[in-house]
């Protein structure tokens, strides 16, 4: 359902509604985003997480070059970002609101705003994730300035290219951690509803 779709509904029905509807609407739609884009970004730690431990408990690899295991990782959880975006069935969008916003719409507003809430999680949950499998891409080349790794190829086993990828993808997953917590950096101010109760 789009906002607009649900706001002529709202100008429709305005019995259903005991608030300021478009102070409602703005305060619930960014919290939707907020909530979706973080999420996306848990789930994609949690996707790297699996990878970084089958690094961990593999194969004893033969040595590589920073560089050279950094541009292979983040392809490699690039492609497997790709194939697990998060397909939820249900967003409990009924918990990211306070009960005094539940309380100032009646039982078929609800259910029209609960639609609209998830219609919204899902479209920004998709287009988030494109945005991390495009980031993830690009990783390597950020991270292997970032962290000075060169083309050397040592003989040693703090070089071979299980113990490399696993310190990448910890790499990566403290940036997707990164990302998902500048989402709450900013707790939300309380918003300014008067409810006014039905006649």
């Amino acid at each position: 359902m789009e906002r607009l779709e649900l706001e002529n509904w709202l100008t429709r029905h305005p019995d259903q509604i005991h608030t300021d509807p478009d102070a409602l609407l703005e305060r619930c739609e960014k919290e939707a985003r907020e909530h979706a884009h973080r999420d996306a970004w848990i789930q994609a730690k949690n996707v790297a997480e699996k990878s970084l431990r089958r690094f961990e408990t593999g194969f004893i690899g033969h040595p590589a070059s920073d560089t050279f295991v950094t541009r292979e990782v983040c392809h490699e959880i690039a492609r497997e970002l790709k194939l697990h975006e998060p397909t939820p069935e249900d967003y409990d969008s009924q918990a990211w609101l306070s009960q005094m916003l539940l309380e100032s719409l009646d039982p078929e507003a609800q259910t029209m705003f609960l639609g609209w809430l998830k219609d919204l999680a899902e479209a920004e949950e998709h287009s988030t994730w494109l945005e991390i499998v495009r980031y993830t891409h690009r990783s390597a080349r950020e991270l292997i300035r970032e962290e000075h790794m060169t083309d050397d190829c040592d003989w040693d086993l703090d070089h071979t290219y299980p113990i490399v990828a696993a310190r990448v993808v910890r790499l990566l997953m403290a940036k997707f951690q990164s990302q998902a917590a500048s989402e709450v950096e900013e707790p939300s101010r309380p918003m300014n509803i008067y409810v006014t109760p039905p006649l």
